[in-house]
């Protein structure tokens, strides 16, 4: 078995590579991790993309017998919030911009059956242009044990898509950069340069309120895996080969 080199003196806990063909078991965050805690210690799954039980309370033994109505039931959770979503967007997206609003407290865009519930909430209108820059509308996650965010400076943003356009990138892999996934949409509808196509991989499902299939994957990149297993990966459907690094993509 291939394992975290051994150290007698390890006191913390060890990621833990198990055998081929060995499946980790699912917590809402997709694959889990084995860890074990020193040299000989029980090993145990837990969430790849949680450091604290309080966000992710997923933990089994890695020798625990699990019953099979228990794995349908993990499963079935994830497959509903990404439906939810994807109901959510299409519905959203058929709606005339007057009708549409945004709860600051929810964090959460609101279809027309759900504004008087929010009614005591700090629900506004929102523009065609906030609807184009979702990131300057969610507030970003601080929780450093799990999904803290770090977002591009205008600045920065600028910079990046200006080097990309100069350098002939038609195809962008957008990796946890939802800001710059934003200008990329925002300078094609100007069509001040060549179109781009991007693709954002986040694991922050609020953006999937604002972005077809087409142009957003729920991903936890630690473990790499795409929520919704393959309907959840659109990638060929805007001419991105997940398997092949093109010389006009660029995945950052």
């Amino acid at each position: 078995m291939d394992t975290a080199e051994a150290n007698p003196e390890t006191l913390g806990i060890e990621v833990i590579c198990p055998e081929r063909g060995v499946t980790a078991p699912c917590c809402p965050h997709g694959p889990t991790l084995l860890f074990g805690k020193g040299s000989g210690g029980r090993r145990f799954y837990a969430c790849s993309a949680c450091r604290d039980r309080k966000d992710c309370s997923f933990f089994q033994w890695e020798d625990e017998k699990v019953s099979k109505a228990r794995l349908l039931a993990r499963e079935e959770e994830n497959r509903l919030k990404q439906q939810e979503y994807r109901n959510r967007f299409e519905e959203l997206a058929s709606l005339p911009l007057h009708e549409k609003k945004f709860c600051e407290d929810c964090q959460m865009l609101l279809l027309p059956v759900e504004h008087s519930t929010h009614s005591t909430h700090r629900a506004t209108a929102v523009t065609a242009a906030q609807l184009m820059r979702p990131s300057m509308l969610l507030r970003p996650l601080d929780n450093k044990k799990s999904n803290a965010q770090y977002l591009f400076t205008d600045r920065s943003t600028q910079f990046l898509m200006d080097t990309l356009a100069g350098l002939g990138y038609t195809k962008v892999l957008c990796v946890g950069t939802p800001r710059l996934q934003e200008l990329i949409k925002v300078r094609n509808l100007e069509q001040k340069s060549r179109s781009m196509k991007s693709l954002l991989l986040d694991i922050d499902l609020r953006y999937a309120q604002f972005y077809s299939q087409d142009e957003f994957c729920h991903y936890n990149m630690f473990n790499h895996h795409f929520f919704g297993g393959e309907v959840g990966v659109p990638a060929a459907d805007v001419g991105i080969d997940m398997s092949t690094i093109h010389e006009n993509m660029l995945v950052i």
